[in-house]
């Protein structure tokens, strides 16, 4: 099919698109260079047809969707921006903390926000502490080198912003409110990075899917800098101009200047594959976000051809569609293949495969500016001049040139005062001392058309960098402008969640051993001297743009003391905590509790509960994440909810490389976000303390889960190296197996004997699991689920049951909607398992709650209720009962 691009259509998408970008060419001079590099492109493609079949992503070329990712990719941003000046100002909402690793700028304009900086675990969390607004967030800036460090928080920031808007416009129908504010009519969201951001974000196919909020991606390269050849913006809309900057390491510079661009030819047919693989990308991308996809619609299949899990359904002979109880065929090979109704999975999970990549080695920076302001328009001169008043008034003003009756041209600045130039701010991020070198070189700083109006650089910069002498004397030059400073080795690691860290500490006041308190520290290790322009970030400064440029510390949030907490401690909570503790010191109280235990394998073994909530991080508790040590064996981590490894800091501080050091596994139970986005970033944490500390390199850390799970590790590891090479993926599962059994040799590093899993019911590949020892422990982990058979028979006689309790009992309705389970359904599931210990967690994010449950002398079935940060071992769980008259009165109406 000459002329088309892998296409039945008699004109190719591309090709009507790429005609219509050489009339764009004359229009929009400073796109000329990009949009004929698309030309090239596409003709590039029909001489050598893409072999899409590899990644079965057939079926993106062949839809109009290739006409709309194009279109998106040269679309201009709008620049009718208004000369009404209003308000704006850049606050800081994040700087680097255990709780919140990355540093978050949020530009706010009245009409729209735009979020500039890192993305990384905690800042949705933080954005709720702060009570910040987030439905107006149109455009977010990632800087720095595109990896999980400064995005690891982009996929739970785009759930939650896709959940608010969609949740607004159904709170507005509700009320019949046809009207909607301006701000809120384009419900897109644009993400501008470095490269691999389009491929960051579609590795998520197989666990995010939202609609109505399409997601564009701009990614800035070393390789697009080239063809821009003017000082024009690289992005604008109505209230800003950026510029991005793609700064290179020495590394990168040095390895690029042996082989730069010495065959156009070859060059033009690598950019076009890339460009092919683009659009792949974007496709799977916007069929994530902007999709028609319905979870009602069903299509017919062959029982043989349903891959499980997936929900079967079938006509019975009433006509009706009924659910399909049946074996499968896998199952039993006698049953009849019959004609069943299945759902189709999403679109982007069709794409199996994605187009490979490398790490990008970029850190991208911003300079940014609102526009200039317009004079006073003097109606006098006007009229004087031949104009009328009217229509012709408000031309003048919004910068049209008129013709009078006489013929005669007037232009705005012959009726218009003296204006002001826009005011601005830069945002760098130096991850590392190479990158310095070529920051300084840029023409960027030179350029007064650029820099006019810039009177604020953000630096956002890794250990050390702030003491290069190099940078120093870069700020020192420009000492005119306010040089504001977030890195690790330069603020305090204080106590970024106040709502968090103050239910820590009152809770560390009924029970020290086993609420620890969060670690934390509001001092600074590091002063720099003689830079009198530099200024250590803030969470709540404000630098205000308009009307006048000036950095503002009325918002600054002050540091949280844990002695301020303890003065303020309920009396009646410490007294009724007092009272408990004595009780647990009795002499004959703890010989009975030893009797009543002597037949509780590993009694030792404790338990860490580090993130408690269901869904969204709220302010009291993190999402789902339990780390169990056993005394011998090894750490195994349960669950991995985002910013679990600060939640790990918090508790252990300075023992945390000893503790990931004995990590063995993590189990990853379901694909649902708020129990996984935290995995990179602890095998990252592993990998540093196992490597740095000289332990062997053929140390393997076990990942379990199901293969979507897996796959997904083993494709974001082209992003970044994070130590994927050294994870031993198990997949369990429906096309697996259910069970592990380790070899001999594995035995002595994993410590367990087995792991078994089930299917339960809550979501496709939603696992419960139980772990087996040597010595007779056994732990079951129920993940999110409704209650199930399956999982009773599998962990019968468990030393330790953990299950969710995502409702109280008077809500079981919807626990059974939304696939969870109650209380008392969590407790009875314990009960049939005969499990010694159960803990209750994954708790609902809307109030904090302490289920009525009793336990007496231990002998028999104790549960207990967990909350962040709580430490507690085995034989401990009884004496939580001594507690719980505290608690009781602690956590008395208290409500989200």
């Amino acid at each position: 099919m000459k002329g088309h691009l892998c296409c039945p259509y008699k004109r190719s998408p591309l090709l009507s698109l790429n005609r219509r970008c050489n009339k764009f060419d004359t229009r929009f001079s400073h796109k000329n260079i990009f949009l004929k590099q698309h030309w090239r492109c596409t003709r590039f493609f029909y001489a050598n047809p893409p072999q899409l079949h590899k990644w079965n992503n057939d079926h993106i070329f062949k839809s109009k969707l290739v006409e709309r990712i194009l279109r998106d990719s040269i679309k201009l941003p709008s620049v009718n921006h208004s000369f009404n000046r209003m308000k704006c100002w850049a606050q800081i909402i994040t700087t680097p903390t255990a709780d919140t690793p990355g540093t978050t700028i949020l530009l706010h304009f009245d009409n729209k926000r735009y979020l500039f900086g890192n993305v990384a675990e905690g800042t949705q969390r933080a954005a709720v502490q702060r009570k910040l607004g987030l439905i107006k967030v149109g455009d977010i800036f990632l800087t720095g080198r595109l990896g999980w460090d400064n995005a690891g928080g982009l996929l739970g920031m785009i759930l939650t912003l896709a959940d608010i808007r969609s949740s607004s416009r159904e709170e507005k129908k509700g009320h019949g409110q046809d009207k909607t504010d301006p701000a809120e009519k384009d419900m897109s969201l644009s993400i501008h990075g470095g490269r691999n951001l389009t491929h960051l974000l579609a590795t998520s196919r197989r666990f995010i899917f939202r609609k109505g909020m399409p997601i564009v991606t701009n990614e800035y390269t070393f390789m697009k800098e080239r063809l821009q050849k003017t000082w024009e913006p690289t992005w604008r809309d109505e209230n800003i101009k950026v510029w991005a900057m793609a700064i290179e390491s020495e590394v990168t510079v040095r390895k690029r200047s042996h082989a730069e661009f010495s065959d156009h030819i070859q060059d033009q047919k690598s950019q076009c594959e890339l460009d092919e693989h683009d659009i792949i990308r974007k496709s799977v991308v916007s069929s994530m976000f902007d999709s028609s996809w319905r979870l009602d619609t069903l299509i017919k299949k062959k029982l043989s051809e349903v891959q499980l899990p997936a929900a079967i359904f079938h006509r019975g002979e009433n006509g009706r569609i009924q659910k399909y109880e049946g074996p499968t065929v896998e199952e039993d090979a006698s049953v009849a293949d019959l004609e069943v109704l299945v759902r189709n999975p999403w679109p982007g999970a069709l794409t199996e495969n994605l187009p490979s990549t490398t790490p990008s080695n970029t850190s991208i920076c911003y300079i940014v500016k609102n526009y200039d302001q317009r004079g006073r328009f003097d109606p006098k001169k006007a009229k004087d001049l031949g104009i009328t008043p009217g229509p012709d008034f408000r031309r003048l003003t919004q910068g049209e040139s008129i013709t009078t009756r006489a013929g005669k041209i007037v232009s705005p600045d012959m009726v218009l005062g003296k204006g002001k130039s826009g005011s601005g701010f830069a945002v760098i991020e130096l991850p590392c001392v190479a990158f310095l070198e070529s920051l300084l070189a840029r023409k960027e700083f030179s350029s007064s058309e650029v820099m006019l109006g810039v009177g604020v650089i953000f630096w956002i910069l890794g250990p050390e960098v702030i003491h290069d002498t190099r940078l120093q004397k870069f700020m020192e030059d420009r000492n005119e402008m306010k040089h504001i400073v977030s890195s690790s080795d330069y603020c305090p690691n204080y106590l970024a969640l106040e709502s968090a860290a103050m239910a820590a500490i009152r809770l560390n006041l009924l029970d020290p051993n086993h609420f620890p308190l969060p670690d934390y520290s509001n001092q600074v290790d590091h002063i720099i001297q003689g830079l009198e322009q530099i200024e250590r970030a803030q969470c709540g400064m404000v630098v205000q743009l308009e009307p006048l440029l000036e950095v503002q510390r009325d918002s600054v949030i002050p540091l949280l003391k844990s002695a301020i907490v303890v003065q303020g401690a309920p009396k009646n909570v410490l007294e009724l905590a007092e009272v408990a503790r004595s009780s647990m010191d009795d002499v004959e109280y703890l010989a009975t509790l030893e009797r009543n235990q002597a037949d509780i394998p590993c009694k030792d073994a404790e338990v860490t509960t580090l993130g408690t909530g269901s869904s969204l991080p709220s302010k009291y508790r993190n999402v789902s994440a339990t780390l169990i040590r056993v005394p011998g064996y090894g750490n195994y981590l349960l669950d991995c909810g985002e910013n679990t490894l600060g939640q790990l800091k918090r508790v252990f501080g300075k023992d945390l490389p000893d503790v990931l050091r004995n990590l063995k596994t993590i189990w990853i139970s379901h694909l649902h976000a708020d129990h996984h986005l935290g995995t990179v970033n602890v095998i990252k944490a592993w990998h540093e303390a196992t490597k740095d500390q000289g332990v062997m390199n053929n140390q393997k850390l076990i990942v379990a889960s199901d293969r979507g799970m897996t796959n997904w590790l083993r494709e974001y590891a082209e992003v970044e190296d994070y130590g994927y090479n050294r994870v031993e993926p198990v997949t369990l599962g429906s096309r697996t197996s259910f069970s592990f059994k380790p070899s001999q040799d594995l035995v002595s590093h994993t410590g367990f004997n087995y792991i078994e899993a089930c299917q339960v019911e809550h979501c496709a590949g939603a696992l419960a699991v139980v772990f087996g020892f040597p010595n007779g422990f056994k732990f079951a982990y129920s993940g999110d689920c409704r209650p199930s058979e399956r999982f009773v028979r599998i962990g019968q006689g468990a030393t330790l049951l953990i299950h969710e309790a995502t409702f109280d009992d008077e809500l079981r309705g919807d626990a059974v909607a939304k696939k969870h389970s109650t209380t008392s359904e969590a407790l009875d599931i314990g009960k049939r398992m005969n499990a010694r210990r159960i803990l209750l967690t994954h708790f609902s994010q809307r109030y904090q709650k302490i289920p009525i449950m009793n336990c007496k002398d231990g002998k028999s079935q104790v549960a207990i209720v967990a909350f962040d940060y709580m430490k507690i071992r085995i034989e401990d769980f009884v004496k939580m009962e001594a507690l719980k008259p505290a608690l009781m009165k602690l956590y008395e109406g208290k409500e989200e």
